[in-house]
């Protein structure tokens, strides 16, 4: 096991989310779909979301795992929007976004590195 997923790991057991399990899913999808840039991947997801796929700031509207923002990306991903709260699809969606945008990872502000 690769040394960052067994931090990520331990992050996730230790956090704030107490009372739930840390989700294996969670870094197994990232990194399928983020494979050059798993630890990058997941540390913003920790940051915007401390890895709670059904995370949700009312306020901003933002959702899931990667906090996928609706006024930006729904019209984007509105035949999948209902999955938002999925972690593949939140995955799915970040993935689609670091590929297909000049920004990449500085579309989150945990993604900016300065």
């Amino acid at each position: 096991m690769n040394v960052w997923l067994a931090i990520w790991s331990i992050l996730d057991f230790a956090s704030v989310n107490q009372g739930e399990p840390p989700n294996p899913e969670i870094p197994a999808v990232v990194c399928e779909y983020f494979v050059n840039d798993c630890v990058r991947a997941l540390g913003v997801s920790w940051c915007e979301s401390l890895h709670n796929p059904n995370a949700y700031a009312a306020e901003e509207k933002s959702s899931g795992l990667f906090q996928i923002n609706f006024f930006y990306w729904g019209h984007v991903f509105e035949r999948h929007w209902h999955k938002r709260f999925e972690v593949e699809q939140s995955t799915r969606f970040a993935f689609h976004i670091v590929e297909h945008t000049e920004a990449k990872w500085d579309l989150w502000t945990c993604g900016r590195i300065k």
